[in-house]
């Protein structure tokens, strides 16, 4: 005959390993309050100090996980004649001119206002200023 299982209690003190949201990672906090139930309610992160409400690590599914979108290249589907210019706010743009972004990347000029440019990046379309 085999003996039953012993589940060990929780009690305030013990350590429980959870996500804490100040450190971005999973710690081991500390356990201060008690539900009815016996469950943690309360914890206390090891690491940073922060305190928070006590949640159960779930397990994500691959049904239950939203589906990866993949990266749309195909936004500005023509490409420039020639080298696209970097892009600086003390520069002047035209309609159909083709910039370089430090952090967008290329992009063409589809409307050149007073002050202002609106640019197709592959990220979608963005507003800049501009020296015009």
């Amino acid at each position: 005959m085999t003996a039953p299982l012993r589940v060990k209690k929780v009690r305030p003190g013990d350590d429980a390993l959870t996500y804490c949201g100040r450190c971005k990672a999973e710690r081991t906090h500390q356990v201060v309050a008690l539900n009815a139930d016996g469950t943690p309610a309360t914890v206390i992160c090891r690491t940073c100090g922060g305190q928070r409400r006590f949640r159960e690590k779930k397990e994500a599914s691959a049904s239950t996980r939203a589906p990866r979108r993949p990266a749309r290249r195909d936004a500005t589907p023509e490409a420039p004649a020639g080298p696209a210019r970097p892009y600086s706010p003390r520069e002047t743009y035209a309609d159909g001119d083709w910039i370089d972004h430090p952090k967008f990347g290329p992009g063409k000029v589809t409307q050149a206002r007073s002050g202002k440019i609106e640019v197709r990046f592959d990220s979608g379309v963005r507003v800049l200023l501009h020296a015009g």
